[in-house]
């Protein structure tokens, strides 16, 4: 009972810290907006083995998602356009072992017709102060679709892998939006919930919906005097795992409510929840050996033979069984049963698998019937559907496991096969991405090409592998693997073979000493944030000095080899020095764990490497070298030998025609030139204004803090201030930078004056955007920012900024609303704001661009007070 009444408390101590959601209603939404819809029917199940009570099923059910997103907004009437997001159908059937299936994501993998996404279903006019409907038209639409019959289980060789046609299925949409778009803002409650048909909901939308799960748990960080208590509550639109901090991740089914047993953790290092939902969290960190494949014991056996391996299954399925039957457990949520259970079974399939290809003796595997495609591990999964019960946790994904495996053997039992296949070679890269699009289709084929593509670029340059990625990014209809993969790309981008490394942003390029022009020279860098330094690493280095000897070149390389290893070893592990702990904790920050780079002296990258450096001389490290250095003598053999064979009479030709291109074009090139030049001086000189501006007011902070005796809050404000001072002078000399800079910026800033006022301030950012890919110019938001906390926040001492970034045609919105008094319509606003205005009329000479700004009260469009300012920046 005590434990009880403490879990109560700490609970109710928390729900003041949870974060505040304030409810979105139709009265807030703005031209754009959108929601997405989500309508469900079930079918009965109807296939043995299968039961019903799955609730968030891939089987037996066809979902029908559309969007609706707000068209065109006045004081009187709202209107909303509904388009045709996705269409997913998968039943049983009871006559043949297998299931009929349909996604229009994937559809170009199953059958040939035209994806409909994005179609016009029904645009609906609603009036704004009853929310009842005033017009609408529905669209005469007929959604017909090919079901393919899949056969249960994966395939071996000799049966049959390919889906067949089994008819047609069709939406008439003209009936089936009227009931569900009908009245749609009148559905809508005062706590931001939309209430639908039944078998209908919202999954997704441009704003923020009700939370519908909350959880009170201990965020466990690396750094123990970092643990602290998490109560949050989220939305979620299906089952998910969620991650918490550094080390938790909770398995989530909208409607849950979890509190943790700190107290039992900080006593035995035991992981207890009580609440809904807690039965999963319970079973995965109970029962580790079921749910972490690498805590698994039988992963770990050397199976003497095939009948070794049986017993074992056995063995772990009726401690599986039992552990499910378990009191704690009989309340489990379906879905989650069914997620272990499959995990189990894409387990097994793995490890056989895995066995087989290192077995020699291939036939007794055969015979003992672990690898028949009957079994239960095989028969049982559906690799085209069973993602929808897989977790992204990266010790459990046993269903990416098993695909990985899978693709493996059946790239293996290609090149037995196939003749045009050289058996004793490694599949390159390229081979392994279109083996891929060959042996599957759907979600199984994306996910795996976007791994196979994302560990290339670990050890290939980008553009050896630009046409798969291309395809890869043109053709894969699932923006989470697509977001991924483009993530990966530009992480790597600033160290492809041209690039300097200057341009990377490492801190080490600092101390590299690079030399202008210089070519002949090189620098090998290498760079490990691994703990300690392992013998085969040190001697990798050793053998690679004594090759550039043997080859005459060691004076042409300069190694710059740092690793992380105890002080007392300093002079034990040349020619490797320590990694300085600012350098590992950008590197953790940029992803990196190592990494290998072959550059000229005056930075140029001619070579990169991710991962482990492993060097043989046959490898491309190597082999750069050596050409790059015959590229140079090549280029002076080719220049002599160009004089003696008339060469030079040709060049003057060209020289003398360009001469006179060059005498009839110099004057309006020059005055172009000069009137470019004037407007980049003045825009420097502005930003260098700007920026001392910036930092007074910053030092005004810490003075304050100072003067007040808040010496904790004033060192905590130095460290960030110091922070944002670096990003300041990084940025500063750059015409553009990276959106993504500026707002980690504006977030640096914000957080610094939050310790001289007690105000709130928030980031919502459109899903279409992404703020790595944009650029713009420099310090361009931070004014404004600036400007809200000294008009809206500081006379009052609290309040609330909302900065909202969306993207319309091609154009950059950027909102900045405060709750303060607003502002006298004959301020000019303070500096910041003046040198703004003539930066955007200098930009507009540079870049032939337009960049407009509004200011205005939120007092004469709004029920509320304060200022609102638009910033509209064409891309």
């Amino acid at each position: 009972m005590k434990t009880v009444l403490l879990f109560l408390l700490v609970f109710l101590a928390q729900i003041g810290s949870a974060e505040t959601f304030k409810p979105y209603t139709p009265d807030s939404l703005k031209k754009g907006d959108w929601v997405v819809i989500e309508s469900v029917n079930y079918y009965p199940y109807i296939a043995p083995g299968l039961k019903e009570e799955v609730p968030w099923r891939a089987e037996n059910i066809r979902r029908i998602t559309i969007r609706g997103t707000v068209t065109d907004i006045n004081a009187k009437t709202l209107t909303m356009d509904y388009t045709l997001e996705n269409v997913y159908d998968c039943r049983n059937d009871k006559e043949n072992p297998g299931f009929s299936y349909f996604d229009s994501r994937y559809m170009q993998d199953l059958v040939a017709e035209e994806n409909e996404a994005g179609k016009l279903i029904a645009r609906f006019t609603y009036d704004r102060k009853s929310g009842k409907t005033k017009t609408f038209k529905k669209e005469d639409y007929l959604y017909t679709y090919t079901m393919a019959y899949i056969p249960f289980g994966v395939r071996g060789t000799g049966m049959p892998a390919n889906s067949t046609d089994i008819g047609a299925d069709d939406i008439k949409f003209d009936r089936f939006s009227t009931f569900l778009f009908d009245n749609f803002p009148a559905k809508w409650e005062k706590d931001g919930t939309i209430r639908l048909t039944p078998d209908a909901r919202i999954v997704d939308a441009s704003f923020e919906l009700p939370p519908n799960t909350e959880f009170t748990v201990s965020n466990f960080s690396f750094e123990a005097s970092k643990d602290s208590t998490v109560h949050k509550k989220i939305f979620i639109a299906y089952p998910t795992d969620y991650k918490v901090g550094e080390r938790m991740t909770l398995l989530l089914t909208p409607g849950d409510s979890i509190i943790q047993d700190k107290e039992l953790y900080e006593k035995t290092h035991n992981m207890r929840y009580m609440g809904r939902g807690s039965e999963q969290n319970n079973f995965q960190y109970s029962f580790v050996r079921f749910a972490n494949i690498y805590e698994s014991d039988i992963l770990n056996l050397d199976f003497d033979s095939p009948d070794q391996m049986k017993k074992d299954f056995q063995s772990r399925n009726a401690l599986f069984q039992a552990a499910l039957e378990n009191d704690d457990f009989k309340n489990m949520d379906p879905y989650w049963k069914k997620v272990f259970e499959r995990s189990e079974q894409y387990f097994e399939g793995m490890l056989v698998l895995m066995r087989y290809m290192k077995a020699t003796d291939k036939e007794a595997w055969h015979k003992s019937g672990l690898l028949d495609w009957q079994a239960p591990h095989f028969a049982s999964v559906n690799p085209l559907i069973d993602f929808a019960y897989s977790t992204k946790k990266p010790f459990a994904t046993c269903y990416y496991s098993f695909l990985y495996r899978y693709s493996l053997y059946k790239k293996q039992e290609l090149k037995s096969d196939n003749l045009c296949l050289n058996k004793e070679k490694e599949l390159t890269p390229q081979e392994n991405y279109l083996l891929n699009k060959q042996i599957f289709s759907g979600f199984p084929q994306y996910v795996l090409n976007e791994a196979t593509l994302g560990s290339i670029m670990y050890d290939s340059m980008l553009s050896e592998i630009e046409e798969d990625y291309n395809d890869f990014i043109s053709s894969c209809p699932d923006t989470s693997l697509t977001n991924i993969l483009t993530s990966a790309y530009n992480k790597f981008l600033p160290f492809e073979a041209g690039k300097n490394i200057r341009e990377s942003g490492l801190m080490i390029a600092d101390s590299l000493n690079l030399k202008k022009g210089s070519d002949r020279k090189y620098i090998l860098l290498y760079l490990s944030t691994w703990g300690g330094l392992p013998a085969p690493s040190l001697q990798n280095a050793l053998d690679f000095q004594k090759h550039l000897e043997s080859e005459g070149i060691s004076s042409a390389v300069r190694l710059e080899l740092y690793a992380k290893f105890s002080d007392h070893n300093a002079n034990r592990v040349k020619p490797y020095k320590a990694i300085p702990d600012q350098q590992i904790e950008e590197l953790k920050r940029k992803g990196f764990s190592t990494m290998t780079i072959l550059m000229r002296e005056d930075g140029t990258i001619l070579y990169r490497k991710f991962g482990n450096w492993l060097f043989d001389p046959q490898k491309p490290l190597l082999q750069v070298l050596q050409k790059d250095l015959n590229r140079v003598d090549e280029s002076m053999s080719d220049f002599k030998k160009g004089f003696k064979e008339g060469v030079l009479g040709s060049l003057l030709v060209i020289v003398i025609i360009g001469l006179v291109y060059y005498f009839r074009t110099k004057s309006k090139r020059k005055e172009e030139r000069n009137r470019r030049h004037i407007s980049e001086l003045e825009l420097r000189a502005i930003r260098s204004q700007m920026n001392p501006h910036f930092i007074f007011n910053a030092l005004s902070s810490i003075q304050n803090l100072i003067n007040r005796s808040a010496n904790q809050e004033a060192n905590k404000y130095l460290i960030d201030f110091s922070r944002l001072l670096r990003k300041v002078l990084a940025t500063s000399e750059k015409k553009l930078v990276p959106l993504s800079d500026e707002l980690e910026q504006l977030q640096l800033y914000l957080k610094l004056e939050q310790l001289r006022f007690p105000f709130s301030y928030s980031f919502a950012i459109d899903e279409n955007i992404k703020p790595e890919l944009i650029e713009i110019p420099g310090m361009l938001i931070q004014p404004f920012v600036e400007n809200a906390v000294k008009h809206g926040i500081a006379p009052r001492g609290e309040g609330e900024i909302i900065i909202r970034l969306s993207l319309q045609k091609q154009v950059l919105i950027i909102d900045i609303t405060d709750d303060g008094p607003g502002i006298a319509t004959d301020t000019d606003g303070g500096f910041g704001i003046r040198a703004i205005s003539s930066q955007f009329e200098i930009l507009k000479t540079l870049y032939n661009t337009e960049i407009s700004i509004t200011i205005e009260n939120r007092q004469e469009k709004e029920s509320v007070s304060g200022c609102h300012v638009r910033l509209s920046i064409p891309l």
